[in-house]
């Protein structure tokens, strides 16, 4: 039992998930970015989860939201919120370990997708929501 309970005090003061039973409990965060830049980042407990959970939240306060989430089970993560205006409007986050890698997923994925007149919103820390 001393065991167990260390092992959770220390997870807990490293940030770590906590544990459930003998398993790891699993956190995962998404956004689905829209054109007012309103979206806030959600949390779950599995990748499906936090991506309806986020479809949801932005269809809350949005008529424009992205058609996709971005996800990641990595705390410690950036999104990138971008949004392009031709050849028509559309906005998408990039998720990554580092803000630069963030912004370089998001880019390629407008680029391949033909996109251009495109800005950053702003980044999101993945564990907090916080927006940097």
């Amino acid at each position: 039992m001393f065991a167990k309970t260390l092992l959770l005090a220390v997870a807990m003061a490293m940030g770590l998930p906590l544990l459930c039973g003998s398993a790891l409990a699993e956190r995962w965060a998404a956004i689905v970015p829209n054109q007012e830049n309103s979206s806030t980042v959600v949390w779950a407990t599995s990748k499906d989860q936090a991506k309806r959970l986020a479809i949801d939240a932005c269809k809350h306060v949005s008529d424009t939201c992205a058609s996709r989430a971005a996800s990641t089970n990595g705390m410690n993560n950036y999104f990138a919120i971008m949004c392009c205006t031709k050849p028509r409007r559309g906005c998408a986050a990039g998720v990554a370990s580092s803000k630069r890698k963030a912004l370089k997923e998001v880019k390629s994925t407008f680029s391949d997708a033909g996109y251009t007149n495109c800005s950053l919103k702003n980044y999101i820390k993945a564990g907090t929501g916080e927006k940097k």
